[in-house]
């Protein structure tokens, strides 16, 4: 069962299950607000939701919305292709971030509604004929345990396409408190080095500190790392010959006994713990505060890594763009 909402100029498609309510937004085509179980059978809300409607029109973290054509940071802002070289405006530290000023988490989607019988669709739709010409499309599949998200890019011109879902998620229900007791598995410890305006060297590390192969919880590592210019965990992790066969990641929150696991057709995972914040209150919280939040961005290699066995973000003319994220929801205790 789905229905649409307007709100404020925006157009919310709520899709509802036993297990799990998402709304998603023709804005940025993320998402708004998503509800699931925790193992009392109580529904709440575990992605950050602006508590001002509103205040998505300035959305400088993405909070839950589609990152493209680019996500991750371009070096000043310079795009080199074959034919071409492109400059975007540079706002992060000297440097483009999501696509700066052509970035699709700003830009109002089309979109149609189509139901099955194991799941419902929401296919969002939005063509850009300016600075590059292409048609992508964001597909949600939503059944009752599970999300997935399919990314399909065309073009005729070559370009850089890299897309990804920006989603805030704690699980704790409700924010009922940070994230440092969420526990986190994810399936390789290959790290990018970054600079402290968080460009990757080409390096890879495997440090301790980062390490998630054997579940932790996240608490020890933010907190260390939160004295860092990071602020937290910001991070590039490279997952070598993934594939939707493998679960990438998972983050489990023993009090509400919440349980994601995260697969992709990526080889590339951006881990991050809401290190920055706006001056947009949340739902249920109010104030902003930082560390309220895990958000898994599976992508494709950032601009400048070459590695044999490793993804590349440059898109040929013609070639079809296709991508997957699957989220899988449950509960234990």
């Amino acid at each position: 069962m789905y229905e649409v909402k307007k709100i404020r100029g925006f157009e919310i498609i709520k899709v509802y299950y036993d297990d799990l309510e998402i709304g998603l937004m023709n804005y940025g085509a993320g998402i708004y607000s998503l509800r699931t179980k925790d193992f009392k059978g109580v529904m709440e809300d575990i992605v950050l939701v602006y508590e001002n409607i509103d205040d998505y029109y300035n959305n400088n973290i993405y909070l839950n919305a589609s990152i493209g054509p680019i996500s991750g940071r371009v070096k000043n802002g310079e795009i080199i292709t074959k034919d071409k070289t492109y400059q975007l405006e540079k706002n992060n530290n000297g440097h483009a971030l999501h696509s700066s000023n052509i970035g699709l988490s700003y830009k109002f989607f089309d979109y149609e509604v189509n139901e099955f019988d194991e799941y419902t669709e929401v296919v969002f739709l939005y063509e850009e004929k300016d600075i590059v010409s292409y048609l992508c499309k964001v597909i949600y599949q939503v059944s009752r345990d599970k999300i997935r998200i399919n990314f399909e890019v065309e073009t005729d011109q070559d370009f850089v396409f890299n897309l990804t879902n920006h989603a805030y998620f704690n699980l704790s229900g409700n924010l009922k408190e940070k994230i440092y007791n969420h526990e986190v598995f994810i399936r390789e410890n290959l790290r990018h080095e970054l600079s402290d305006e968080l460009l990757i060297s080409g390096k890879l590390l495997s440090e301790e500190l980062y390490n998630f192969k054997k579940k932790k919880l996240v608490g020890s590592t933010v907190k260390e790392l939160s004295s860092t210019p990071k602020g937290g965990i910001d991070d590039i992790y490279f997952i070598p010959d993934n594939d939707l066969r493998y679960i990438l990641a998972t983050v489990y929150e023993p009090n509400s006994g919440r349980l994601i696991k995260i697969r992709s057709t990526y080889d590339h995972l951006v881990f991050y713990s809401h290190n920055n914040i706006n001056e947009h209150p949340l739902k249920y919280l109010g104030e902003h505060q930082k560390h309220y939040a895990l958000c898994f961005e599976c992508q494709k290699s950032p601009l400048g890594f070459v590695n044999e066995k490793a993804s590349s973000p440059y898109l040929k003319k013609d070639k079809l763009y296709q991508e997957s994220i699957v989220f899988e929801f449950s509960n234990k205790h």
